[in-house]
């Protein structure tokens, strides 16, 4: 059975790439394009995985990711960001420590995604 990534971005772009390529991999794709979308699906589906950016409109992926955690703390969840002061490497370290089970920093291939999304969801199954 594949399993369920939840991919929280606010670039229509970025969530185009990503779902496309998670596709080709066998993997079944929700999207969302901010925190509050994300919880929603949460509430609704059963996902293996979240896949979020970091800064987003209305709820940002630092809160969803705490949301997450308090009720679904089975969840493991990758963070992504494009740079900026949040992107630099101290604050990469402490965010995934913190909240994510790895981090993606844009813009990334199609090749780095899968080589951490797969050891992630193999050790599930």
């Amino acid at each position: 059975m594949s399993a369920n990534i939840l991919l929280v971005d606010d670039d229509d772009e970025l969530r185009a790439f990503v779902t496309q390529v998670l596709k080709l991999d066998n993997y079944s794709v929700s999207e969302a394009v901010n925190g509050r979308e994300a919880l929603k699906i949460l509430a609704s589906q059963k996902i293996d995985l979240v896949i979020t950016d970091i800064l987003m409109p209305e709820m940002e992926g630092i809160e969803l990711v705490q949301n997450i955690k308090k009720e679904y703390s089975q969840i493991k969840m990758i963070g992504m960001t494009g740079g900026g002061k949040l992107g630099d490497a101290e604050n990469v370290e402490r965010m995934t420590k913190l909240f994510f089970s790895s981090f993606l920093k844009k813009p990334f291939d199609a090749e780095d995604l899968l080589k951490i999304i797969r050891p992630l969801l193999e050790s599930d199954s």
